[in-house]
């Protein structure tokens, strides 16, 4: 019965996935809430693991443990969130640290930033409508992935695809510009 069901999805069934969701949704909810705390996480940490499992639903029928499996995914989603989630905030810290005065600015420090942030501000500017729109949902309203992706009415994948070459934009720009500059420079000192 289970593995006529994991054989259907690995073939693209749709009707037989929904299934798989509507049985593990309720079980992995709580147990990812545990981990993040945060009702928005969870439900970005949920979507991940289900989109993780489709793009992975060849394996379906050869697993032996569908259980384990399946939170043993989410479980890593989980441990990326948070360790990117502390990665940032010692990218935070260390920003915070270097604007308390550890590090002197120069005037030419002060200068070069300030044409740095004009150009980041003209590349954006030149993006398309919507990819203008979701960087700046992201990056000035400080909105996750999920949410952009409801308010808008898009997967959290294409808004994840889009920043990625709102990123790329800036960057070339930044290096048209004369600018060659690193892609985690840009992120550190603009977000």
């Amino acid at each position: 019965m289970d593995t006529d069901l994991y054989k259907r999805i690995a073939a693209g069934d749709e009707a037989a996935f929904a299934s798989l969701f509507n049985r593990y949704y309720p079980l992995l909810r709580p147990f990812i809430f545990k981990m993040t705390r945060s009702a928005d996480q969870t439900e970005e940490m949920l979507q991940e693991t289900f989109m993780r499992i489709w793009l992975n639903r060849d394996q379906l029928p050869d697993i032996e443990n569908m259980h384990a499996w399946i939170f043993t995914i989410a479980s890593r989603q989980c441990l990326n969130a948070i360790r990117k989630d502390l990665n940032n905030r010692k990218k935070i810290a260390a920003l915070q640290q270097q604007e308390s005065g550890t590090e002197p600015h120069t005037p030419l420090d002060k200068t070069q930033l300030a044409e740095i942030t004009r150009l980041v501000a003209e590349a954006i500017n030149k993006m398309p409508a919507q990819r203008q729109r979701i960087y700046r949902m992201s990056r000035e309203q400080g909105l996750k992935h999920a949410e952009i992706a409801e308010a808008l009415s898009i997967s959290v994948t294409t808004v994840k695809n889009v920043l990625v070459v709102a990123l790329k934009d800036i960057r070339a720009y930044l290096a048209a510009s004369g600018h060659a500059i690193s892609l985690l420079y840009i992120l550190i000192m603009f977000f």
